[in-house]
């Protein structure tokens, strides 16, 4: 939990920027935990959508190369051309009230802790 919490701190931030966010795409390591993305549709409260595709960033270089090539006259008609199936995960909305509550927990925490934050990385070699 304080993993997915600390991520939603940046969620939270991009949030106020773009506010029509209505899922999250998630692909690398933790996108193949079941366990992990649904924590983090439920403390969320967001889609999340799992590209099923393995080496994404190697994947869109290829797809830039295209582009840049001319085999594509834009990424967007690359994009429609490379479409893959996209596995998703709707939050708990029951598990999302609790973490919520949860989650402003943490948040006082992380606040509280902040001097002391400020304390170790005066005496850090």
């Amino acid at each position: 939990e304080g993993v997915v919490f600390s991520h939603m701190t940046h969620l939270s931030r991009m949030r106020e920027r773009f506010t029509s966010v209505q899922a999250l795409r998630v692909t690398g390591g933790p996108a193949h935990s079941d366990v992990w993305m649904q924590m983090l549709a439920d403390v969320s409260g967001l889609r999340i959508e799992l590209p099923q595709v393995e080496e994404t960033g190697c994947f869109g270089a290829a797809l830039a190369a295209r582009v840049g090539t001319g085999v594509y006259r834009s990424f967007s008609e690359a994009r429609r051309a490379r479409q893959h199936p996209v596995r998703t995960l709707l939050p708990d909305m029951t598990a999302h009230a609790r973490y919520q509550r949860k989650y402003r927990h943490y948040l006082h925490l992380i606040e509280a802790l902040q001097g002391y934050h400020v304390r170790i990385k005066e005496h850090a070699l």
